[in-house]
């Protein structure tokens, strides 16, 4: 709200802008003023500017968090991303698994020769033949370590891909639990911002009539009060902006129709405890350890990494299993004069120990997988630490934003009685002159709007660290329902809403759904 030396200042500047833009203009010896020519055609009547139309408001459809948590699961692409990649590892350990069984081979194959050749005897002679045989049958070529160590590989790969989508779920339902949170909240401030703009436009209709009985205290009250109203009408657009924004985000977290507005389907703001407040923090870490699914990922590694080291170790030990047997026909002959074909069949079998470059090669592979198998640990430890300060942080976060819900709710209890008493003195031109004073009530509106606006922020913020504490010791967010706690509170965080529900949305019935995107 500017004050008047503002004012003042600011048409000064004005003044002194057009002042400086007349002085600059080039100076000239007067002439007689030339007369006008003749109008030859009617002057056009000015027409009022056509207000924009305003956008079609989208089709709105209130959903809960269980329902959005629900739709997330199954609708997600990340989610679906994760999941299709455990099939793929699945696939890859059943390829593993089958490495002992012989493939099946079949076909053709046709040779002709003509000209010189040389027979076993070292004879040199010129000839024409040709023959083309037909057989099928079974065919091996296994690698033994590959066929014992591989699976194991495979295996914690499976385990590994198995919880990075869990990882990947926990994640998706902590971004939306977040989203709808974000959604309530800017719908609590447009509610905050609804009832601030009706009390200032009430000091504004105060100010115009002590305006015109004379009664206001300074010239420029109806000038400040419409100023607060004109602030509040701007900030209600842009929150209108930001909410409709928050929405679209959500509908695009679940995969829905960003043209249907999603809106919150609870009314009350209130904390919510998901983890309970007796757990020391050292209960809380050692519980992430054994359950976040991405320490689970990382020790996987570890174990993949070690099956592979043993492997390289293993490899010049064991040994390559070749055989086949094929059965079929054969027809041949000189020139183009084939013999009917005949049947024949050949079998073999080898084991065939190989040692890389006389061993040095084996070597050199045994100590890059040991490498590997080190990197493993060290992102193993990686991981652990980084869930460690991930539970402390959410931990602490929610804590210290739970202490402040009482200082928050006094200071909306306070800045209510500010505008109380500011009104009764205001409003009934109560003073040693009996003069009307804006100034006053528009402190308090300011005052109040200012603890609402943290109130409710403190009381979102710690829902959000909840969910990201829940999730930070390995839980999803929609499975926080079933140990849900809400906190009632004495002061409201929406204006005209219940300090605390009878009781949160139940997870398990499932409503009807919004369209899909199309």
């Amino acid at each position: 709200m500017g004050s008047p030396n503002q004012c003042r200042g600011w048409c000064g500047r004005t003044a002194l802008g057009v002042g400086l833009s007349l002085a600059a203009a080039p100076h000239a010896p007067a002439q007689p003023a030339a007369p006008p020519p003749p109008r030859m055609y009617a002057p056009a009547t000015p027409q009022p500017a056509q207000p924009a139309p305003a956008a079609p408001r989208p089709t709105t459809y209130p959903i809960d968090l269980p329902t959005a948590l629900r739709l997330a699961d199954a609708n997600n692409p990340t989610v679906g991303v994760a999941r299709a990649r455990v099939r793929e590892a699945v696939a890859q350990l059943d390829r593993a698994r089958v490495a002992w069984i012989p493939n099946l081979s079949f076909g053709p194959t046709v040779f002709y020769h003509d000209g010189v050749d040389q027979n076993r005897r070292g004879d040199i002679f010129t000839v024409a033949r040709g023959n083309y045989t037909l057989g099928v049958g079974p065919t091996m070529r296994v690698e033994v370590s590959d066929a014992l160590y591989l699976p194991l590989v495979a295996r914690q790969h499976v385990r590994a891909a198995d919880e990075h989508a869990r990882a990947a779920t926990n994640n998706i339902q902590l971004d939306v639990a977040v989203a709808y949170l974000d959604l309530m909240e800017l719908h609590g401030l447009m509610a905050i911002n609804a009832d601030i703009l009706d009390r200032t436009e009430q000091i504004l209709r105060a100010a115009q009539l002590g305006a015109k009985a004379g009664l206001n205290k300074t010239a420029a009250d109806v000038n400040r009060a419409a100023t607060e109203v004109n602030l509040r009408r701007e900030e209600g657009i842009v929150l209108r902006g930001r909410t409709d924004a928050a929405a679209a985000r959500l509908a695009r977290l679940l995969l829905l129709d960003p043209t249907v507005e999603l809106t919150p389907f609870e009314v009350a703001v209130v904390p919510v405890t998901l983890v309970p407040g007796e757990y020391t923090l050292e209960q809380l870490v050692q519980t992430a350890l054994l359950a976040r699914p991405e320490v689970v990922v990382a020790q996987a590694g570890v174990a993949a990494a070690d099956a592979l080291v043993r492997q390289a170790k293993m490899a010049p030990l064991l040994p390559r299993v070749q055989g086949e047997f094929i059965f079929g026909g054969l027809s041949g002959g000189r020139g183009n004069d084939f013999s009917p074909l005949q049947s024949q069949y050949n079998t073999g079998v080898a084991l065939v120990w190989n040692f890389e470059n006389f061993g040095l090669g084996n070597a050199a592979t045994v100590r890059g997988r040991r490498a590997g198998q080190d990197a493993a640990v060290f992102r193993l430890r990686e991981t652990e630490a980084l869930v460690s300060s991930q539970v402390v942080e959410a931990a602490q976060t929610s804590a210290a934003r739970f202490e402040t819900l009482e200082p928050a709710q006094e200071a909306v209890r306070q800045a209510q009685e500010m505008y109380r008493k500011f009104r009764e003195a205001s409003f009934g031109v109560v003073g040693a002159k009996a003069q009307f004073d804006a100034l006053e009530p528009l402190t308090a509106v300011q005052a109040l709007n200012a603890a609402r606006v943290q109130y409710l922020q403190q009381v979102v913020e710690f829902n959000r660290s909840q969910f990201r504490l829940y999730t930070a010791i390995g839980q999803p967010p929609l499975g926080g329902f079933n140990c849900a706690v809400p906190h009632p509170v004495d002061v409201p965080a929406v204006p005209g809403t219940p300090a605390a529900p009878p009781k949160l949305p139940d997870p398990r019935p499932a409503p009807a759904v919004p369209p899909a995107k199309p």
